[in-house]
């Protein structure tokens, strides 16, 4: 077994990070950097998560925002399985966007680690390996994905699990049992798009061991044998092991090594399995259970976010490539940030292709296991591909890959499609790079020098150029939410507000506002909505109308900001007025903001303010 060059390969993927992501980072302003919408979302969300755990907030899914909705949090992700890596630096620096960047640049790190592993697994070339680990952490779907969707990117779990489901079927030991539940249940907390994404992957891997009888009957004692084989992944290999019973003959097997599919085995399995399954679904579920705030489009939704062939084999329009098509006039490239946009790009699929040659035309067991990720791909696209038109005109899931999955409880909450290319990335940088070990086996010298070659060109394919608005700016919180956090406990209300308007996604700047005071706070952006929300805020949004002023009052609000300058017009007639109406009193000034205090006491039924500010602070 070679020792990795890990001084090498920290480098390499660093300066690739450094490189690749620098069109998408502001790395000189992590402490302050990020994009407006679902990338504030996020920052939201980890430093809640965070928050909850640090400061000891009862009730963790009544979260302080949509106030005075219980159970808030579960209007979206709670991404609580990547808060866990938020919270050291959270917790050290209690900066929230800092805690967010860095956790953010270490998903592409650490998905380079892990398909780096799984490849080195099956072709035992770190060379090959590296050419894996770069194809799947910077292919364009995760470059696509980058500027706002944190969840999506937290995929590394996912090639970690198929290295620990191997090492289990191939032991069938509980340890290795144990140290698959942990690595599923940690991606099912990172969000409900992974946690299904992890069991097809898994579940796949499973049905395909069992019928290439790749699962050992009896766990041989001393170390597991080797999962990957040195040789030529292209090359004809002897094969002793084509039916059940049969001596590996994998180099590094011990002599009582046997694979079958008799009752005792599958009957030790199948205990095992259901003990994991059992424990992973006792962690997830408390989390799991929250789900049922949100819906789903059903068959239209989800066809309006599915893949197309064209989006795989044509370069998006913010890539070289489709730069150069567009000035050729050719129609095709898409824009960023569709969910359609999935490019996979020429020189990775070209290297797959080589890969999954050799895997069909060799023998031997390491050609059979690299056959699972051409059924991996190819059962990836088939879900991408979303529902059939028949199921969108009838709005019943019908007898499609997509269709089918959607009918297990709650997958349909899988609203895009697309996203199902997440798999076929990781399948296809496996192959491209065992067909990087296959071009070095096989053609020496020069098949070294083609796959260095092909490594720039690879990542050039995937590279952005002429992102819209370029790299994330510093977006400081203002200074009126600081002074917040030293008032005592209120609900908050921050004006105007964006909710239903073409600027929506700024919505979300005031949950990130909120990170600095944990106050509650009236306004919200998530994936869904409580009931009565729009009106709600449609009502309040006329301040300093008296019917505003009723529907503040009625909401149990204490505090109100207004931020002139945010206003389309007269923002600062407006919060001149509120000043004048006797309801509200002036508690602060800072330029355009205004921070007011309701003076009238609030007749409502809800709970006093007080004890829902003192639960979610």
């Amino acid at each position: 077994m070679s020792r990795p060059p890990i001084a090498r390969l920290t480098l390499l993927y660093g300066v690739a990070c450094l490189v690749m992501l620098a069109p998408i980072c502001s790395f000189g302003a992590l402490g302050a950097a990020t994009y407006q919408g679902d990338a504030r979302l996020i920052v939201w969300t980890l430093a809640w998560d965070n928050h909850a755990l640090l400061d000891g907030v009862r009730g963790f899914f009544d979260a302080n925002i949509f106030y005075p909705e219980a159970g808030s949090l579960a209007y979206s992700e709670h991404l609580f399985g990547i808060s866990l890596f938020t919270l050291p630096v959270y917790a050290l620096t209690r900066n929230p966007v800092l805690a967010y960047n860095l956790v953010w640049i270490l998903s592409y790190l650490s998905s380079a680690a892990a398909a780096h592993y799984l490849a080195w697994r099956h072709t035992r070339d770190h060379a090959a390996a590296a050419v894996a680990g770069l194809a799947y952490a910077f292919c364009f779907f995760r470059m696509h994905h980058g500027p706002g969707h944190l969840h999506v990117l937290w995929g590394f779990w996912i090639p970690l699990s198929l290295v620990a489901m191997d090492s289990w079927l191939t032991t069938v030991s509980w340890r290795a049992l144990w140290l698959l539940a942990a690595i599923v249940t940690a991606q099912a907390l990172a969000s409900w798009y992974q946690a299904v994404m992890i069991f097809v992957a898994d579940a796949l891997f499973m049905s395909f061991a069992a019928a290439s009888g790749l699962i050992a009957a009896t766990a041989p004692r001393g170390p597991a044998p080797c999962a990957g084989d040195a040789r030529e992944p292209g090359r004809a290999q002897p094969e002793s092991e084509s039916h059940a019973g049969s001596r590996t003959s994998e180099p590094g097997a011990p002599a009582a090594w046997r694979f079958s599919r008799t009752p005792a085995s599958i009957g030790r399995i199948a205990l095992q399995a259901v003990a994991g399954a059992l424990v992973a679904l006792a962690i997830v579920w408390p989390f799991a259970r929250h789900y049922h705030a949100l819906t789903s489009g059903g068959p239209a939704e989800a066809a309006a976010n599915a893949a197309d062939l064209a989006a795989y084999l044509v370069p998006p329009e913010n890539t070289w490539f489709g730069q150069r098509l567009i000035a050729r006039g050719i129609e095709g490239p898409r824009w960023i940030w569709g969910e359609q946009t999935l490019f996979l790009g020429w020189v990775t699929m070209a290297l797959a292709t080589c890969g999954a040659a050799a895997a069909i035309r060799g023998r031997g067991r390491a050609a059979r296991r690299l056959r699972f990720f051409i059924l991996l791909a190819a059962a990836a696209m088939a879900l991408a591909a979303g529902p059939s038109a028949s199921e969108v005109a009838s709005g019943v899931w019908g007898w499609t890959p997509f269709g089918l999955l959607a009918r297990i409880p709650g997958v349909s909450l899988f609203r895009v499609p697309a996203r199902f290319t997440a798999l076929t990335t990781l399948a296809l940088a496996v192959l491209a790079g065992a067909g990087a070990a296959w071009l070095r086996a096989r053609f020496g010298r020069a098949g070294r020098w083609t796959v260095i070659a092909a490594v720039p060109l690879l990542l050039a394919e995937f590279y952005v150029v002429n992102f819209p608005g370029g790299p994330p700016a510093p977006y400081p919180i203002p200074p009126v939410y600081r002074m917040l956090g030293t008032l005592p406990p209120g609900p908050v209300l921050s004006l105007p507000d964006f909710a239903g308007t073409p600027l929506w996604f700024e919505e979300a700047d005031y949950g990130y506002f909120s990170t600095a005071h944990w106050q509650p706070i009236v306004n919200g952006y998530s994936r869904a909505e409580p009931s009565g929300f729009a009106e709600r805020m449609a009502r309040v949004s006329r301040f300093p109308d008296p019917d505003a002023v009723a529907g503040i009052r009625a909401a149990g609000v204490r505090y109100v900001v207004v931020h002139a300058a945010r206003f389309p017009q007269g923002g600062a007639a407006a919060a001149g007025r509120g000043g004048a109406s006797g309801a509200f009193r002036l508690l602060a000034r800072f330029e355009n903001d205004y921070l007011y205090e309701v003076e009238a006491p609030v007749a409502t039924s809800e709970k006093p303010a007080t004890t829902r500010a003192e639960r979610v602070r």
